[in-house]
């Protein structure tokens, strides 16, 4: 049963399921045990039916913009994969790769990017992943950025170079 919450004065309104008043009070409020829910009992004032409901916070929904055009739903787990093929017998632990798409997702997130490109989010994969391995950086790159050839990586090389001096 879908319970309707109406945002009126600051104050969230609940429909009663019984009779659609909008008139209750809170009887009893507890939280769950990973902080994630809150149960609230409460009785309608109108027909003193009582029932219950629960208020959880509703995660934004990150759009893709791909490069062909056609849109998709950010997957963190699309992300984990990428890093976890160019970091294939390198030292990046799982931790990591899921702390850099955790990362990720909450600067898109902070920063109101609810409509982001692919290639924002491979850019800001290449710049963590430069962080914690040189070598899974650049295959990461060759990948996401299409390496035609040789001279790619060579620029690649001296740009990582002129960094570190």
């Amino acid at each position: 049963m879908f319970i309707t919450v109406y945002l009126t004065k600051r104050r969230y309104k609940v429909k009663c399921p019984q009779c659609g008043s909008l008139q209750d009070k809170v009887i009893d409020s507890r939280q769950s045990k990973d902080g994630t829910v809150i149960r609230r009992r409460r009785e309608c004032l109108e027909c003193g039916h009582r029932f219950t409901t629960y208020e959880r916070l509703e995660e934004e929904k990150i759009i893709v913009k791909k490069k062909n055009g056609s849109t998709e739903p950010f997957y963190k787990e699309k992300i984990v994969r990428g890093i976890k093929l160019a970091s294939k017998n390198r030292p990046v632990s799982e931790k990591q790769m899921n702390d850099i798409a955790d990362e990720i997702e909450r600067f898109l997130i902070d920063e109101g990017k609810l409509v982001v490109e692919s290639t924002e989010i491979g850019d800001l994969v290449q710049k963590r992943l430069k962080k914690i391995d040189v070598i899974s950086y650049i295959r990461f790159k060759s990948v996401y950025n299409q390496f035609q050839d040789l001279k790619d990586f060579e620029e690649t090389l001296k740009e990582i170079e002129k960094k570190e001096k």
